[in-house]
């Protein structure tokens, strides 16, 4: 596609004459930028603006932290606004794939503002939509319209990955598949369709494929385990992929290298199927995921949300906790049975208290080995990336002041450093140098992190509640005991609660805010009213299931009707 054909399609330059158009595209220069390099960086001088010829840049604000703008795709215009105004970039900006712009420099650029009047105007309309995005309170992310379907490695069925991709996206909508060609039929395809998938090859220095890797704006990475010398020479134009490895998980080096943005493997071809429907739907954004908080005891009520939403029939693919919370969300993404996560926890927290190992505080008040032993024989050695379906929770780096998001990687080190509450149980100490501890500390409800990613309808359930009463003696015959008892360790004989539910309780107000911030962010809140179970209180596992149920089938019969339909009620 020549330079005149492309900006004809540009909405910048969607006014000006054929004429104007040859004689703009004369002035254009070419540069090439690999998978990761930058285009231009926040605060250099504006000479030049870009044009995106192919590939895809991302737009972000580096921060610390850093956070995605956008994304600009074939025909979109960076850096415009900037040159009009003899100033400085504002933001910065890197090829998210082996990136080819147009390049049209400043004096070129004012020229035409005066020789074509229908030029200005468009850039005015460009400053206005600019403004408007740039008030938006929240960007959703914009859903991939095509997606290229690569294999790492010969063996990798990706034909058959995109073939069968294919079926299940004409379930939601139109969709094309492109096994060769060039931008021009890609161009047309998605102008036809509502989605567009390009079977690639196997090979990187083939050009459909190299084609299919420049230009789609997901790509789907095949491999039985083993990607090949020439996929591993340039894994920079892989990152940001979805990964989707047919064999045995790949090592930690490798999965460094290619950075997806997600992963699952799938070693049983039997799941193969299930994976891809569940793919298609968040290439729609039809898939409908569940955030779990934590609340101590009160997190037993997830219980009864996870037997609800079932029995109403609701298709979940996506799960994410924080502290308990996140493993009644690990033991659901790894398909336990409603009554199998039942007996898991009357078998671990009401027959017996894996919260007892006390030792002396010089760390915490527990070892934790009880917890560990517990979380460990539930949930087994599975890795996050094995599960049926995608699962993260949310720890606390106490190093770095941050929330941590951990989405690969054995399933009960994830859950452990999820639910480390500080001061009870021992920080984890990982080999990159975190200190990991219990995620409430900073976001007890991440709603915004699932909603982020914009493939589906969120369902938020805040079991924090208020924080009512503490936990009392329950032995009237030893009050005067417990007063003096009291007096000699505190000097008041003042009721108090117990250290291990004063830290919790302390977490929980720390991050009441954060709590009430996500739940702007989920399409519907279940609130059980677990207000009068203690924060440790297990024995109340038959209550706080049935406080879940009965708040599940509360707000599912008065959501309206068009969430049902988002969630395939």
């Amino acid at each position: 596609m020549n330079g005149a054909s492309l900006l004809r399609n540009v909405q910048l330059f969607a006014g000006l004459s054929g004429d104007l158009l040859e004689q703009l595209a004369s002035h254009l220069g070419e540069r090439h930028v690999e998978a990761g390099d930058w285009v231009l960086r926040r605060g250099e001088r504006a000479d030049c603006l870009f044009v995106v010829r192919s590939g895809r840049i991302e737009v972000v604000d580096e921060g610390p932290p850093e956070v995605l703008v956008r994304v600009l795709r074939r025909g979109a215009v960076l850096g415009e606004l900037a040159v009009l105004g003899e100033g400085v970039r504002s933001a910065s900006a890197r090829a998210r794939r082996d990136t080819d712009l147009l390049v049209l420099d400043r004096a070129s650029f004012e020229a035409l503002i005066l020789e074509a009047p229908s030029f200005a105007l468009a850039l005015t309309r460009a400053m206005a939509a600019q403004l408007a995005a740039t008030l938006a309170p929240l960007a959703t992310p914009e859903l991939p319209r095509t997606v290229a379907v690569l294999g790492l490695d010969p063996g990798a069925p990706a034909a058959d990955v995109a073939d069968s991709l294919v079926r299940e996206l004409g379930r939601h909508g139109s969709v094309a598949v492109l096994s060769s060609g060039g931008l021009a039929a890609i161009e047309q395809a998605e102008a036809d369709v509502d989605k567009v998938v390009l079977r690639g090859g196997s090979d990187p220095a083939e050009e459909w494929t190299r084609t299919c890797l420049h230009d789609a704006d997901l790509v789907i990475a095949v491999t039985r385990g083993t990607p090949t010398r020439e996929w591993l020479a340039q894994t920079g134009a892989l990152h940001g992929c979805e990964l989707l490895v047919l064999g045995s998980a790949l090592p930690a080096d490798t999965l460094e290298l290619l950075a997806p943005r997600e992963m699952q493997v799938i070693p049983e071809p039997a799941r193969r199927a299930d994976a891809i429907a569940a793919l298609a739907r968040r290439l729609y954004g039809r898939s409908p995921g569940v955030v779990m908080s934590g609340g101590g005891a009160r997190a037993l009520a997830h219980l009864g949300v996870i037997e609800e939403l079932r029995a109403a029939g609701l298709q979940f693919d996506r799960v994410a906790g924080v502290s308990l919370g996140s493993v009644v969300a690990a033991a659901t993404a790894a398909g336990f049975t409603t009554e199998e996560m039942y007996e898991t926890f009357e078998r671990g927290f009401v027959a017996t208290n894996p919260t007892n190992d006390y030792v002396p505080p010089a760390y915490a008040m527990l070892r934790g080995a009880k917890t560990r032993k517990l979380i460990e024989e539930s949930l087994g050695d599975r890795l996050i990336e094995e599960l049926p379906l995608r699962f993260f929770c949310v720890s606390c780096d106490l190093i770095r002041r941050e929330a941590v998001v951990l989405r690969a990687g054995p399933v009960s080190t994830a859950v452990y450093a999820s639910l480390a509450i500080p001061g009870v149980f021992p920080p984890v100490a990982t080999e990159d140098g975190r200190l990991l501890v219990d995620g409430g500390v900073l976001d007890n409800l991440p709603v915004e992190t699932m909603a982020a990613t914009g493939v589906g309808p969120v369902i938020a359930v805040d079991v924090s509640g208020r924080s009512g009463q503490f936990s009392r003696d329950g032995r009237r015959a030893f009050a005067p005991l417990s007063r003096s008892l009291r007096h000699a360790l505190t000097g008041f004989e003042h009721k108090i609660p117990r250290l291990g539910e004063t830290i919790v309780r302390s977490m929980l107000v720390g991050s009441s805010d954060t709590v009430a911030a996500s739940r702007r962010h989920a399409d519907l809140t279940i609130t059980p009213q677990v207000d009068g179970i203690g924060l440790l209180e297990w024995k109340a596992l038959p209550r706080a299931r049935e406080l879940g149920r009965r708040a599940t089938h509360e707000a599912l019969a008065a959501a309206a009707g068009d969430l049902h339909e988002r969630l395939g009620l």
